[in-house]
């Protein structure tokens, strides 16, 4: 399955922690180290492609997409710091909430759905670090 994704060059940065406050991206990477027990610097990396992804939701309305699962305790933190979460929405999703939804479907356990998010990831302009996308693995467990 092929994807692409014509969409106009319009940032200015490919640097994904400029999503957020230099405040909220410190708080997100020292959450996620003292809850996930990882180095700082993965950590570092675990949530700027949690800031991609939720780019590439917030760009794709009515699109399935879902993280890997070496991204979702990313995300995890994220909604743990609810009014950096709701900045973030304002931001970038016109104010429209981004939820979370870890049900697993026929869509994400048959692969479809990663396949279809990875090229979206992509299109944001920012970079996809195939460490966190390699397992293909979906932060949904199964049902």
């Amino acid at each position: 399955m092929t994807i692409t994704v014509d969409r106009p060059a319009e940032l200015t940065t490919t640097d994904p922690r400029e999503l957020v406050s230099r405040e909220t991206f410190a708080k997100l990477v020292t959450y996620t180290v003292e809850h996930q027990r990882v180095t700082r610097p993965y950590a570092e990396r675990m949530i700027e492609q949690t800031l991609i992804y939720l780019k590439a939701v917030c760009e794709n309305h009515g699109v399935r997409l879902v993280p890997d699962i070496s991204v979702d305790p990313g995300w995890h933190a994220f909604l743990m710091h609810t009014i950096e979460y709701t900045q973030f929405e304002h931001d970038h999703n016109d104010g429209r909430r981004l939820h979370h939804v870890p049900i697993m479907l026929e869509d994400i356990s048959s692969g479809a759905a990663m396949e279809r998010t990875i090229p979206l990831l992509h299109a944001t302009g920012y970079p996809v670090d195939p460490e966190f996308w390699l397992t293909g693995e979906s932060c949904c467990p199964p049902n």
